[in-house]
């Protein structure tokens, strides 16, 4: 073990000359610091972590309802209580290493941890601003000991923390940190060991609200079932699987499955149901506890084999999308193109503006292998004009559907030509031996809102065709996450973003009532917009940020309208704000984001 004892100066002078020499140069410091600290200032200057003030952002985003403050707040209560008095207080991180909660040893040393930015919403990632007693047990996955000038960046080097990784007590994944600070002059060798006994009962705590909610009795069942096919238990915030679960499970999925589950009408302990995305039926059990949350059990029919085939076959339709809708085409869509394509005449695929008729056709015409690619036609182009027949007619003659789009715009006089086109149809040779007619015959397939539609229109529809309804967004919305990605994919090929889990929640509870039209604008701008980024909630727009958000009492509303009024008279400080309404400036901080204040980053704090 390394002397404690090394001067600050001499540790500025060896991690400076480190900076200086680079990485590959061979510098040994085991004389100087302890073999973590040199791993953790090696990675830091790797990463080009800043030792400069302006490296702490104030990322603000945490829920502070979160499944990790839960579990800690009775052990940070806890420890400060046998601390009370010895000037140490207590961090906690989430696995980005933004703090998400704190406690004060002594509330005079609160200014003096503002000043350092150890307050809640605040990143202390390693890679921005090197070795600290949060960051650093989350990238090296093991308790820590910081004293004054080890820490990296020179803000922190009054201080001396000890830190250890929290790990999920089921996945064994690091999800966060808690860390133990004091003033330099006062720190304690055993508090590296009370940082890893802290962490340690909030692993076990972890596991305790899991009872409470169900999901500590859903590994058990999961332990002891037999089932090869997956097995999936979750509430709103957390997951677990068995093995076989592992190969369908995300975070996407997670999200699609709580919305789906939180709107059944329960009848009993036990339901069936069906799982779009996966193309599979699950058999669902809701277990609730005394304080009314809720977890369910799902056990799927079989290992999903036809979800990837699905999603190749419809990105390679003709890259003709208006809507996008073929990359999350619902399998009992797909049925009912199906089954309306054993009849010989048209197929009429109805549904709102903006649901994806096109794609879904396209996609249904490509899996079937129907020869070439159809021949699409607008009818909204057809007034006066009579000129489309004569290539439609031939385009089925040579065994080449037709797509008529539009057909609520279709003029009165180009009823008969429709039916003559149908009868075109309908008389095509069977693709027997010895014929030149291909194994899948010509298909004539009419698109169309029906809300739309005059009556001579419907009327003749109802006589030459079979329908397909294609739902609104807003009744599937487990295509949501498949599209977006689609989408988000699309906007920004090089620099694809990413949903961060309360942000596709804000998607799937918005009603969509411009489809998946919609869906599509609102996701291709926040791509372009913010490239290579996982987008937060914060960065929906506000209709979506609102859904995301839980309705407020009389007090917190009156509490939100006190904070903005102060906001906007001090000009946009948070200091002088947080001074009038007589709170902490971390106690501002908290309060943003808790009653979902919205605050451009350019505001001063």
């Amino acid at each position: 073990m390394h002397n404690r004892n090394v001067p600050d100066d001499a540790l500025r002078a060896a991690r400076e000359h480190l900076i200086r020499r680079g990485l590959r140069e061979g510098t040994q410091l085991s004389d100087i610091v302890s073999q973590d600290i040199e791993f953790s200032w090696r990675r830091s200057i790797g990463v080009e972590a800043s030792a400069r003030p302006e490296a702490f952002l104030f990322v603000n985003d945490f829920d502070p309802d979160g499944i990790l403050i839960r579990a800690a707040k009775s052990v940070m209560d806890h420890w400060m209580e046998s601390l009370n008095g010895m000037g140490i207080s207590l961090f906690l991180s989430d696995q980005s290493g933004q703090i998400i909660a704190r406690r004060l040893g002594d509330k005079a040393h609160g200014r003096r941890f503002d000043e350092s930015f150890a307050a809640e919403g605040f990143s202390f990632a390693e890679r921005s601003v090197g070795t600290n007693g949060l960051g650093t047990p989350i990238e090296g996955r093991q308790a820590v000991f910081v004293r004054g000038a080890e820490h990296f960046n020179e803000v922190l080097a009054a201080l001396t923390c000890a830190g250890a990784p929290i790990t999920h007590p089921v996945t064994r994944r690091v999800i966060g940190s808690i860390s133990f600070a004091c003033d330099t002059g006062l720190h304690n060798p055993l508090m590296l060991a009370m940082a890893r006994e802290a962490s340690s009962q909030i692993e076990r705590r972890l596991l305790d609200l899991g009872s409470a909610t169900g999901l500590a009795l859903g590994m058990s069942q999961l332990r002891l079932s037999s089932s090869k096919a997956p097995v999936i238990m979750l509430d709103h915030q957390a997951v677990m699987t068995n093995i076989s679960g592992l190969a369908v499970m995300s975070s996407e999925l997670h999200t699609t499955l709580w919305e789906q589950l939180r709107r059944l009408e329960w009848t009993g302990a036990k339901q069936t149901i069906g799982i779009p995305s996966l193309n599979v039926d699950a058999t669902v059990q809701r277990i609730d506890d005394a304080g009314g949350s809720s977890a369910f059990a799902l056990e799927l029919s079989r290992i999903p084999d036809g979800a990837s085939t699905a999603q190749a076959a419809d990105s390679a339709a003709p890259d003709v999308d208006t809507s996008g809708a073929g990359a999350a085409f619902p399998h009992v869509l797909r049925n009912s193109f199906d089954r309306a394509s054993q009849g010989p005449g048209a197929i009429a695929v109805c549904g709102q503006g903006g649901s994806g008729k096109l794609h879904h056709t396209l996609a249904w015409l490509n899996g079937k292998d129907s020869g070439p690619n159809p021949l699409i036609l607008d009818a909204c182009l057809f007034s006066g004009d009579a000129t489309w027949f004569p290539g439609a007619r031939q385009a089925i003659t040579e065994g080449r559907s037709v797509v008529l789009r539009h057909l609520e715009d279709l003029p009165r006089s180009e009823l008969n030509r429709l039916k003559a086109l149908d009868s075109a149809v309908r008389q095509q040779p069977d693709g027997t031996a010895g014929t030149a007619q291909p194994a899948s015959p010509a298909r004539l397939v009419l698109t169309m809102n029906p809300d739309a539609c005059p009556d001579f229109v419907s009327d003749v529809v109802s006589q030459i065709a079979t329908r397909v309804n294609v739902p609104t967004l807003s009744a599937t919305k487990e295509r949501i996450p498949m599209l977006a990605a689609l989408f988000l994919d699309a906007a920004a090929p090089a620099e694809r973003s990413t949903l961060s889990a309360v942000a596709l929640q804000g998607l799937m509870r918005w009603r969509w009532p411009g489809n998946v039209a919609e869906l599509r604008a609102t996701l291709e701008s926040l791509g372009r917009a913010h490239p290579g980024r996982v987008l937060q909630a914060d960065d929906l727009p506000e209709h979506l940020r609102s859904s995301t958000r839980r309705q407020l009492s009389k007090l917190e509303s009156l509490e939100r309208d006190a904070i903005i009024t102060a906001l906007e008279q001090s000009g946009g400080n948070r200091s002088v704000a947080a001074e009038s309404l007589g709170m902490g400036r971390t106690t501002l901080y908290r309060k943003l984001r808790a009653l979902g204040i919205e605050t451009p980053e350019s505001l001063v704090s």
